[in-house]
């Protein structure tokens, strides 16, 4: 079974069994209340303050908000964590299917969220850790000899099926092998207006002001300027803090290790 499962659905995430507690001042949001309500008042739907859409506006606002979640979770720079995961692998087998089927109908190996993308992965054996190179479609079928039994992995291909998705491992690992994940931790999709969820710093301005630009052509509203580029402004914050940092290793000379250009620390 895996480890650090996010939270179900319909939970406060980034909750306390995850991440230690809820800071303070945080406070949950309602998609209804805390997004979709805004979002209209924005585009000019709702025209008088704190009158309460109606049923249907809630529910064109939920539909809208799922489908701007999802578009956004297709970018990397809204991405603001990686989740961990780690999983025992059954000695000898090549394939492991991860995610959660909504029929019931289909029993992955890995019970846990599908993979968006995965970021960083190792194997873990005798509590050391083995880096897998992550290997595309196109390098994966190049590959001529793709089963060497009771070793540790070397590579992992991900084809990114859905619901489903099917890793391959190249190696197929020795007994007493985990595999570890680090993929995207995704903004969860909403059921109904009382779904609720806590967001980082600048999470609920961006999608706030991006539902209300999607939602006043929805109801036949032109989006005002003003939300036009504060929507604007407010994506360009979270990719500004979002974006992935590499730390460039450089050679420091014969014998010397190797520096990192940052820190300017020599290993």
């Amino acid at each position: 079974m895996a480890t650090n499962l996010s939270p179900l659905f319909n939970s406060i995430q980034f909750d306390q069994a995850s991440f230690g507690g809820i800071a303070p001042g945080a406070v949950p949001l309602s998609a209804g209340k805390g997004l979709i309500y805004p979002a209209l008042r924005k585009a000019g739907v709702t025209l008088g303050p704190q009158r309460t859409p109606s049923p249907a506006q809630y529910q064109d606002g939920i539909e809208e908000v799922n489908r701007l979640i999802g578009s956004l979770s297709c970018d990397r720079l809204f991405i603001f964590t990686n989740q961990r995961f780690e999983f025992p692998l059954n000695p000898g087998q090549k394939t492991f299917t991860i995610g959660i089927d909504p029929t019931g109908q289909a029993t992955p190996d890995f019970s846990a969220p599908r993979p968006q993308f995965i970021e960083r992965a190792n194997i873990i054996q005798n509590n050391l850790r083995y880096p897998l190179a992550l290997l595309t479609v196109l390098q994966w079928p190049q590959i001529r000899a793709q089963d060497l039994p009771t070793t540790i992995p070397q590579g992992l291909y991900n084809d990114r099926a859905y619901p489903l998705a099917t890793l391959y491992l190249y190696g197929q690992p020795m007994a007493g092998c985990s595999l570890e994940l680090f993929y995207w931790y995704l903004v969860p999709a909403f059921l109904s207006p009382d779904d609720v969820v806590l967001l980082p710093p600048g999470y609920e301005d961006a999608l706030v002001l991006n539902l209300a630009v999607r939602l006043a052509p929805h109801f036949q509203r032109e989006v005002p300027p003003a939300v036009a580029r504060d929507a604007q402004l407010a994506l360009m914050r979270l990719e500004s803090i979002n974006a992935p940092q590499p730390i460039a290793d450089t050679g420091a000379g014969c014998g010397a290790g190797y520096m990192n250009i940052y820190s300017g620390e020599i290993k």
